[in-house]
């Protein structure tokens, strides 16, 4: 059949449906073109351009992209992404950009409605793109989701995986929930029809692809990991939910694809969380056992492929011993290698294979699967607990580093550098070092030598720590009474220093982890200098470090960020503690104010490096906690109030950048209570004084605590989620971990600001939120426990005496209801107040509770003192006229 009549009789109809002659036939070229001119592939993605665009705000950035918005705007391609960039740029204000509103003006209207007539074929048209420049237009990444779900109606697939990018930054743990109960209501596959009765379902593609949704998943681990590690097991459920709708008809790809999803799902499970790795890696376990038991329960179970069997290993390395781990851990011998030693005849009967950690199982698991295991499993292997002939130590860590493609021998390295790890002091670790460098013949790399630096700088465990050996990077205590001199000077580590001479001699520089440990644990700052003049960094960029200098945010930005922060780290370490009356020299008491100031340089407002990176700024609140800092040459109560000051500057700072967490909010109120405490060293409070005699104990300390409030509303807020609605998930209650050790801190902090009402509001949260306060108790146990028994017999000490009675019963009772399932929750005896007030020898609990009784006093006094006079008044008014009127009257 021609198609001449069809051609003839839509043009017949042009009047009513097209702007002009010229757009007609430039749609009909468009519609009778190949697929591959009306969607070319473009040397750089138009997701791309519009990325840069969006964060492009200043007139700098936008010339430094001039090149790739100019070359997106000449396009004349169908693509979605494409048309949204011209679209949203003709919009803006360009006039700063001449050759780009040039470009842009070259799109005459006839082609502007050409184009916006195109999208109707595919489902779209002129006020969508509208809304998705409306939705483009937010302020930032949370403002963005929340006009993406602000509607039903559904958005183009890029659009949604385009809001999380790797360069967007949230602050809100809502965005990215309400972003993936968004994507599972409108873009999985229907559960059922039955299901979906108030869902329309749209004609257009609106069904996330397999390459889609792993684009999406990657994403969303990388934020949720940044903002919010326990949602990692959201995430999971999430894609359990993707992989359960896929459908299964027979003769398709179905059981391969969801194979793909489960597996990448595996190994993106295993990426550490970007604040206290270690601490939330359970999380990644629990995401990680969720698609596994999926997996077991169905009737065909995944197929797991090697990069999965070690995603599962490298999570397990960093997980807590198990009970059955700890028992193996206490029965090491002192010797090396650490075997384990019989304790009696139930030992005797265990075999070495009922010794093995649960990262060796699931190695063991994956060479039963067919996978040889190669270095980087052996390394794997050497922190579970088993070296290649002997076992080790098992230790909880992050994996190590491991090397791909054509510099995959160097994994030889990692197995080298982990069996330095899995010792237990440097001893160890020295001899270790000597019999791999002597069984291979080859000499150690950047990453051996860093292993054996963290050895030699370890501080050692304190004799009444409970750790086993592998629990911590401390050093256990060196067993060496049966040796000789000559063989105790044989088995003896060099020092840093002869050891560091060593590696630059054999033309080793120090690099990544070996020279972030390196500096910060420098021992002054030209030792520190030096470690970055050997690592190659630019000269004139290790000058702007200097005291005295005044930085540039370029010459500062070419040090690399954890270089920067181990700097940073150093600067705070070597801040002098208070000799007594000694005075100290200005440019030691600088060091903390110049880590701010570079700190405030490299992190400003803007930079995505400023709103995502807050490790420098909580490395100077913990260094100014210190109890001993010494920031100005003072008195201890001036100079903890100084310290006390510049804390609070450094967090105004943080604030307006990074954000605050609870680490932050930890380190400030240290401070405060420091600043408190010396407060009270420096002055006497009289019994019976009037109410002048008991001011604050610093001047501004109602300001304080409305910020500390502030604070803790904002990282003690619940999470709101859709329960029970389309598509809801399952999601933590709390963005930020909010444990006992920060609730005892702040109940204490309240304490020296003296602020009652406060206490009691805290303690009602606890009480409110009491399910998950003995969740986070029990991740530290035993210590978690203990804490929040501290911090109920810190609200008793401090603030029952001043409560009403009405309410000290009302929170006793509410606080009995739980006392059946938790004996922590229950109200202290006088005994464990006494105790707790005599175990505090630093920070003044005893002087806070008596001046909080001596003000009681006082205040009581008073009010006797207004009874008595109002009675005298009264008697005076009753009695004296009386009197008068009846001289014999006798009272």
């Amino acid at each position: 059949m021609s198609a001449t009549p069809l051609v003839a009789s839509a043009k017949s109809g042009a009047a009513s449906l097209w702007s002009s002659q010229s757009s007609w036939s430039q749609t009909l070229s468009r519609l009778t073109s190949s697929r591959r001119r009306q969607y070319p592939k473009l040397r750089i993605s138009p997701s791309r351009i519009l990325a840069l665009r969006l964060r492009s705000k200043t007139d700098g950035q936008k010339k430094t992209y001039r090149h790739a918005f100019e070359f997106g705007a000449k396009q004349h391609a169908d693509r979605l992404p494409l048309l949204l960039l011209q679209a949203w740029i003709a919009r803006q204000n360009i006039q700063n950009e001449p050759d780009l509103s040039a470009t842009i003006r070259t799109i005459t209207p006839p082609e502007w409605s050409d184009r916006f007539h195109s999208l109707a074929s595919r489902g779209w048209s002129k006020e969508d793109v509208d809304h998705w420049i409306w939705i483009l237009s937010g302020e930032d990444g949370d403002v963005r989701v929340q006009r993406l779900i602000s509607t039903e109606a559904p958005k183009p697939i890029f659009l949604v995986t385009f809001l999380v990018r790797s360069d967007e930054t949230f602050h809100r743990a809502e965005s990215l929930l309400s972003l993936m109960e968004y994507i599972s209501k409108h873009h999985f596959h229907p559960k059922s029809p039955a299901s979906n009765h108030n869902i329309t379902i749209p004609s257009r593609k609106m069904t996330m692809t397999v390459s889609q949704f792993l684009i999406l998943l990657r994403r969303l681990v990388n934020h949720v990991q940044r903002i919010w590690p326990r949602s990692i097991v959201t995430v999971a459920r999430f894609t359990m939910d993707y992989i359960q709708r896929m459908p299964s008809e027979s003769g398709t790809n179905s059981y391969r694809h969801k194979c793909e999803i489960f597996n990448t799902a595996l190994q993106s499970f295993k990426r550490p969380a970007a604040t206290q790795p270690l601490a939330n890696r359970e999380f990644n376990w629990r995401a990680q056992r969720l698609l596994l038991a999926m997996s077991d329960n169905l009737d065909k179970p995944f197929v797991i492929n090697r990069a999965s069997y070690r995603a599962v290993r490298e999570v397990m390395v960093g997980l807590k011993k198990s009970q059955t781990e700890k028992a193996v851990a206490m029965r090491y011998a002192k010797s090396w290698p650490p075997y384990r030693q019989d304790f009696d005849g139930l030992d005797a009967k265990r075999t070495a294979e009922d010794d093995h950690s649960r990262s060796v199982k699931a190695g063991i698991l994956a060479k039963d699967a067919g996978y040889p295991d190669d270095h980087y499993d052996q390394a794997l292997d050497a922190l579970g607990g088993m070296g290649a002939n002997s076992p080790t130590v098992q230790t909880r860590s992050l994996p190590p580093k491991r090397w791909k493609g054509e510099k995959e021998d160097l994994n030889l390295y990692s197995h080298w550098a982990m069996l330095i790890r899995a010792t237990r002091n440097r001893q160890e670790a020295w001899k270790v070092f000597n019999n791999v460098a002597s069984k291979t013949g080859k000499a150690p790399n950047v990453q051996v030598y860093a292993e054996m630096f963290i050895k030699l700088q370890a501080r050692q465990v304190p004799e009444t720590s409970n750790a086993l050996p592998g629990d911590s990077r401390e050093s256990f205590p060196i067993h060496d009474a049966n040796y000789s001199e000559y063989e105790l000077a044989r088995l003896s580590p060099p020092t840093v220093s002869e050891l560091y001479d060593q590696m630059i001699s054999r033309g080793v520089k120090p690099e990544g982890h070996c020279l972030h440990t390196l500096l910060a644990n420098a021992n002054s700052l030209e030792e520190g200098s030096r470690y970055l003049r050997d690592s190659g960094i630019d000269d004139a960029s290790v000058d702007a470090l200097a005291l005295f200098k005044q930085p540039s945010y370029q010459a500062v930005r070419e040090i690399p960020l954890l270089v920067f922060k181990s700097y940073i780290q150093l600067l705070c370490r070597l801040q002098p503690n208070r000799r007594g009356w000694q005075k100290i020299f200005p440019d030691e008491l600088l060091r903390i104010r110049h880590a701010i100031k570079l700190t405030r340089v490299r992190l400003r407002q803007g930079t995505t490096e400023g709103s995502t990176f807050r490790p420098a700024w909580n490395i100077i609140l913990r260094a100014l906690a210190r109890p001993h800092i010494c920031v100005i040459n003072s008195t201890p109560a001036d100079n903890d109030a100084e310290a006390l000051a510049i804390s609070l500057d450094v967090l105004g700072s943080l604030e307006k950048t990074a954000g605050i967490d609870p680490d932050a909010f930890l380190y400030i109120c240290r401070a405060v209570q420091k600043a408190a405490g010396s407060r009270l060293d420096s002055r006497e409070f009289q019994l019976g004084g009037d109410a002048e005699e008991y001011p604050p104990l610093f001047p501004n300390a109602e300001a304080v605590a409305g910020r500390l409030k502030s604070i803790f509303s904002q990282i003690g807020r619940v999470v709101r989620t859709t329960e029970g609605g389309p598509g809801s998930l399952p999601a933590p209650k709390f963005m930020h971990s909010v444990g006992p050790a920060h609730l005892h801190t702040y109940m204490r902090t309240l304490a020296f600001l003296e602020d009652t009402a406060a206490m009691a509001g805290l303690l009602r949260w606890m009480l409110a939120h009491r399910e998950y306060v003995n969740e986070e108790a029990e991740r530290i146990e035993p210590r978690g426990h203990a804490l929040v028994a501290k911090t109920l017999c810190a609200f008793e000490v401090f603030a029952g005496p001043a409560l009403a009675r009405e309410e000290h019963e009302d929170l006793a009772e509410r606080l009995e209801r739980g006392a059946e399932t938790a004996g922590f929750w229950r109200w202290p005896t006088e005994e464990e107040l006494e105790t707790y007030v005599q175990s505090d020898l630093r920070f003044g609990t005893q002087r806070l509770r008596q001046r909080i009784l001596d003000r009681l006093r006082a205040r009581s006094s008073r009010q006797e003192g207004r009874e008595m006079a109002a009675a005298v008044s009264e008697w005076c008014d009753v009695y004296v006229p009386r009197r008068r009127r009846y001289p014999s009257c006798d009272v």
